[in-house]
């Protein structure tokens, strides 16, 4: 079971995207892409239960012709376990930050190499977004940023960001909150604080809530798109992304 926060890179995709553009249906261009995926053994995430196990994975060899593909097992037995028992699984990378996405009616055991692993039938459509712009970096654990805005009722609603990107951002709802902000949700005013990178004011709509059970225990994920977008905020967004990417390259290098 993944009781941890995972790495943004291979969260999924939030629903306030529009991925039609970007949905691979042919199966010899989905071939393609897993091949490449097993050929720079490129890690993945495979979530079920719902969203809510996850297990990290690699595509190991790909069947074009039979359109079926093997990936690894996990190091956990359980985790392994579980997923060969779900009847859905979403598999997720982000390849030299491109992300790919796609989803299998489950899995069977198999052995590869004299070893145990999965194999699954090709998924009928995978997503590859390319675009730089909706790619979310995760915001600083040690000086977090955070949202502001106001429930309803006049209450502040401030909210620990998780992810920023172009398009929208990530957050963490205190605990109390739940089943008080829901998706479809508009926030006409709120602001982003962004520690030494300044405060932008925008707004924002709900896409989606959900909950993740954390090693400290269960919270609740927001995913929000923005709704009122200047230039002047973009630039100013824009510098804040490179500043987190320059960051993040510095301790992977």
């Amino acid at each position: 079971m993944a009781n941890q926060v995972e790495s943004i890179q291979q969260q999924p995709l939030g629903n306030e995207l529009d991925l039609a553009p970007y949905v691979l249906t042919a199966p010899m261009a989905i071939g393609y892409e897993l091949r490449q995926l097993a050929s720079n053994a490129t890690a993945l995430a495979a979530y079920f239960n719902q969203g809510h196990d996850m297990l990290l994975t690699r595509v190991l060899a790909v069947d074009v012709k039979a359109k079926t593909f093997v990936f690894d097992v996990g190091g956990h037995a359980p985790s392994n376990d579980a997923l060969r028992r779900a009847d859905k699984i979403l598999l997720v990378a982000a390849p030299d930050g491109v992300k790919v996405q796609f989803s299998i009616a489950g899995a069977q055991l198999c052995q590869f190499e004299g070893k145990p692993a999965f194999t699954a039938a090709f998924p009928p459509d995978l997503i590859k977004l390319q675009r730089r712009e909706y790619f979310r970096l995760t915001t600083p654990v040690a000086k977090p940023y955070f949202c502001r805005a106001r429930l309803a009722d006049g209450a502040e609603l401030r909210m620990d960001l998780h992810d920023i990107s172009l398009g929208g951002f990530g957050a963490w709802l205190p605990a109390g909150l739940a089943g008080r902000v829901e998706a479809g949700q508009q926030y006409e005013e709120a602001w982003l604080e962004l520690g030494a990178q300044g405060v932008l004011k925008l707004g924002f709509e709900v896409r989606s809530v959900r909950e993740a059970r954390l090693n400290s225990g269960t919270r609740w994920f927001v995913g929000c798109q923005y709704l009122k977008f200047t230039h002047a905020v973009e630039a100013n967004l824009q510098r804040v992304l490179v500043q987190l990417e320059r960051e993040r390259r510095a301790l992977v290098d």
